[in-house]
C-alpha cells in the first residue's frame, strides 16, 4: 500500500484549476474542454466530405480534404475554451480608436470586485509601439474582464490565445502566458477590434480564447540539411502508396522509428 501511494504521489496528471468568482457560472457558462466544441464551419466541411466517400469511384482519386487534416483538428481539440457568459454590444467609429460598449448584465453593480465586463487598454500600451499595425484594426484593445481565475500547476505555462481557425473576424483574441509563480491568475482576455464602424453584437456563449497547457522545458534542437534521410524516402514511399491517405498507418510507422 505504501508503495502504491509512493507511486501515485509523483504521477499525478498536472491540473489547472478554473475558479469562477460569480457563484453558479460553473453551471451557467463553465470553461469547456476545446474537445467538446463543435467549430461550426466543420459540420459544413464534414458534410462535403461524406458526399465524397458517396461516390462510387471513392478509393481510386487522391484526396486531401481539410477534415482530415490532424495538424487543425489535434490543436482544435488540444485545452480548454472560455465563452462569453452574456451578451455584448460594441459600437466602433470610422477614424476613431474609442469604442462604446453595454452589456446585458451590470457586472460591476453585483460584483464590484470584477468591475465592468468590458474595459480597454489604451493604444499607449501596445499599438504605439507598433510600425505594422495590422490594417483596419483599432489600436484600443477591447478587454474583457471575466470572472475566472485559473491556478496552474507547477511547472507549466498556460497559453491563452485565440481559437485556431475560427471563422471569426469581428475580432482577434492576444496571446499571453499564466504561471504558477504569479499566483492564482484573473483570466482577462484582449481583443484586438477589426469593425472599423458600427454596432456589434457579440452574443453570449460566443467562445474568445482557447488555454493549452505547455510544460516548461529546455529544449535540443537541430538545424540541418542531411540528404540521407533515409528513414523519410520510406516514409514518403508508405505515405504515398494510396490514393486515400491513412493517419492510422503513419502513426503506426513513425511509432517504430
Amino acid at each position: 500500500m505504501a508503495i502504491l501511494m509512493f507511486d501515485n504521489l509523483f504521477n499525478r496528471k498536472p491540473k489547472v484549476v478554473f475558479t469562477s468568482l460569480i457563484p453558479g457560472m460553473e453551471k451557467i457558462m463553465p470553461i469547456i474542454p476545446a474537445k467538446d466544441y463543435r467549430h461550426p464551419w466543420v459540420d459544413k466541411a464534414s458534410s462535403e466530405y461524406s458526399e465524397l466517400r458517396k461516390q462510387k469511384d471513392w478509393g481510386t482519386f487522391r484526396v486531401q480534404h481539410t477534415v482530415r487534416c490532424p495538424g487543425i483538428f489535434s490543436l482544435q481539440r488540444t485545452g480548454w475554451i472560455m465563452r462569453t457568459y452574456q451578451d455584448i454590444w460594441i459600437e466602433t467609429k470610422s477614424g476613431s480608436d474609442d469604442f462604446l460598449w453595454q452589456s446585458a448584465l451590470h457586472q460591476k453593480k453585483f460584483y464590484p470586485e470584477l468591475g465592468d465586463y468590458v474595459g480597454s487598454h489604451p493604444k499607449s500600451q501596445l499599438a504605439d509601439y507598433m510600425v505594422n499595425w495590422p490594417e483596419g484594426t483599432k489600436k484600443v484593445l477591447v478587454k474583457i474582464h471575466s470572472p475566472w481565475k485559473c491556478i496552474v500547476p507547477k511547472g507549466y505555462y498556460l497559453l491563452e490565445m485565440g481559437l485556431p481557425y475560427q471563422d471569426e473576424n469581428r475580432f482577434q483574441t492576444v496571446p499571453g502566458f499564466f504561471s504558477h509563480e504569479h499566483g492564482p491568475a484573473q483570466m482577462n482576455v484582449q481583443l484586438l477590434w477589426k469593425v472599423d464602424s458600427g454596432r456589434t453584437l457579440i452574443k453570449a456563449g460566443t467562445p474568445i480564447s482557447q488555454y493549452i497547457l505547455i510544460k516548461k522545458e529546455e529544449y535540443d534542437f537541430v538545424v540541418n540539411s542531411d540528404e540521407n534521410m533515409e528513414q523519410q524516402k520510406i516514409f514518403d514511399i508508405v505515405n504515398n502508396c494510396r490514393f486515400v491517405k491513412n493517419y492510422n498507418e503513419d502513426k503506426k510507422f513513425w511509432s517504430k522509428q
